[in-house]
């Protein structure tokens, strides 16, 4: 006659079999939404790049959105730039307006927040120069993440003066997507930040800017609001 332990145990081998059996299943389910987010990534990303780092940022980004009160999508400036609380920063180093117009569109369509949009210094290299594009994908942006509390930051002109890269920007240029920004924001009921007054040194390679100079740029994208009210 089996003992009551052995009567136990037998009893126990099909539960635990099932549990393992479960445990497995919510396992491969949450290895295909992670994979499926990452294909997601992929392709809201792809325009501009699929290095590995920028898909898995992406990933993030869109995980995140929903839940930010404050983004700012932008380039390195804003990658460099440390996000002040209750912020989310979708910085992409070296990034077009053309290339973030369809990830700008997503993080846009998943979150509520207030947007400030800071592209455009990377549009004023020369061979990036594509005027019209810059247009249409400003457009773009400002139609998909058109709310009440949408800001256009002005492209912080470049430091010329500062090797090795402050040459490598068009200040013409610089000053034509201004003026379309500020018209921009103007006819679809968006704000215009412009840029403030900019010291000597601001940059330390001629375009990323001094740790005190980002600072205050990452204050101004987050809370845009607070830095014009102020005296």
């Amino acid at each position: 006659m089996e003992s009551i332990s052995e009567l136990y145990c037998a009893k126990q081998a099909p539960m635990a079999q099932r549990a393992k059996t479960i445990v497995g299943a919510v396992g491969w389910v949450f290895v295909g939404l992670g994979l499926a987010l990452l294909a997601f990534g992929a392709w809201a990303i792809a325009p501009f790049s699929l290095k590995p780092f920028y898909v898995i940022r992406t990933a993030e980004l869109v995980l995140k959105a929903p839940f930010t009160e404050r983004m700012v999508i932008g380039d390195s400036r804003v990658s460099f730039a440390e996000a002040p609380s209750g912020s989310l920063f979708a910085g992409y180093g070296g990034a077009t307006s053309r290339d973030l117009e369809r990830v700008s569109g997503i993080l846009c369509t998943l979150s509520n927040a207030q947007v400030t949009i800071a592209l455009g210094i990377n549009d004023t290299k020369p061979w990036e120069h594509d005027e019209a594009g810059s247009r249409r994908a400003f457009g773009k942006i400002v139609a998909n993440c058109q709310r009440d509390h949408l800001w256009l930051s002005a492209i912080w002109p470049a430091e010329a003066s500062m090797p090795p890269g402050g040459k490598a920007y068009d200040p013409v240029m610089t000053a034509t997507l201004n003026a379309h920004l500020e018209a921009l924001a103007q006819r679809a009921g968006a704000r215009f930040m412009s840029a403030p007054q900019m010291q000597p040194n601001y940059t330390y390679d001629g375009v990323h800017f001094t740790e005190p100079v980002s600072h205050d740029y990452a204050r101004r994208l987050a809370y845009p609001e607070q830095v014009l009210a102020s005296p």
